[in-house]
C-alpha cells in the first residue's frame, strides 16, 4: 500500500502544490473555491491552534510540499517534514531554500514507522496524512510518543457528497483511500496515549487538536 501511496503522490506533486498557489487560471480559481477550499480552511486553523511558535520543535508527518512546514519556519519554528515521495520532498526543499528558511527545515523521504525521530518535539501534524493510511493507531501510538504538547491532524469524513467520486477516482490510479465517521474518531484517541482531542467539522474533514497525554 505505501508504494501505492508512493506512485500516486510522486506523480501528482506538482498538481497538489498548485491548490495552494495563488497564480491559477480562472478556471482552476473555480474548482479550488468549489472543491478545495477545506484546504484552506484546515491550513489557516492548523496554524492558529499552533499559536506561537518561535523556539518550537514540530514533526510534519506526511509533509507534502512542504506548505505547512515552510510557513511555521517562518513565524520562527525547527521542522521536520517526512513524505512518502521523493518528488514531494524534493518541492519541499526547493520551496524552503526560497523562502529563506532551509536551515530550519529538514526533509526526508522516509516511511514515518520505520524512521527513528531525533529528539522529542512540541507539536506534531499529521494533516491529509491519514486519508491514505490503513491503521490509523499504530501511527497515533508513534506520534504520542515522540510528542510534548500537542497533536493537530485531520481526517476526511465518510459520508460527504463527493466521498465516492474521490474514492473511485483514487482507486482506478492505484492509490488507496480512507474515510472516518466522528465516532471512529473520537475512538481513536479515546483508546490512545494522547489526552482529550478537540474534533472540528469543516467541509469535508474532521480536523483535530489533541493535547499530549
Amino acid at each position: 500500500m505505501e508504494q501505492a501511496v508512493r506512485r500516486h503522490f510522486d506523480g501528482e506533486a506538482d498538481r497538489f502544490d498548485a491548490i495552494y498557489r495563488d497564480e491559477k487560471g480562472l478556471s482552476q480559481k473555480i474548482v479550488d473555491k468549489l472543491f478545495r477550499s477545506v484546504i484552506h480552511q484546515r491550513y489557516a486553523m492548523a496554524l492558529q491552534w499552533c499559536g506561537d511558535l518561535k523556539g518550537k520543535r514540530v514533526l510534519d508527518v506526511g509533509s507534502g510540499s512542504g506548505r505547512y512546514a515552510v510557513e511555521m519556519a517562518r513565524r520562527g519554528a525547527d521542522v521536520v517534514g517526512l513524505d512518502f515521495a521523493p518528488s514531494m520532498v524534493e518541492m519541499s526543499q526547493k520551496a524552503a531554500a526560497e523562502a529563506g528558511v532551509a536551515d530550519s527545515c529538514r526533509f526526508e523521504a522516509v516511511d514515518f514507522l520505520e524512521w527513528c525521530a531525533p529528539h522529542h518535539f512540541d507539536i506534531c501534524l499529521g494533516i491529509g496524512f491519514f486519508d491514505y493510511t490503513a491503521d490509523p493507531r499504530q501511527f497515533l501510538a508513534k506520534m504520542a510518543d515522540m510528542t510534548q504538547e500537542r497533536g493537530i491532524f485531520s481526517f476526511p469524513m465518510r459520508w460527504r457528497l463527493r466521498t465516492p467520486t474521490r474514492w473511485l477516482r483514487l482507486t482506478l490510479r492505484g492509490c488507496p483511500v480512507f474515510f472516518y465517521n466522528e465516532r471512529q474518531v473520537q475512538t481513536l484517541f479515546d483508546d490512545s496515549d494522547w489526552g482529550g482531542a478537540a474534533i472540528e467539522r469543516l467541509s469535508r474533514d474532521y480536523l483535530v487538536n489533541v493535547q499530549s497525554g
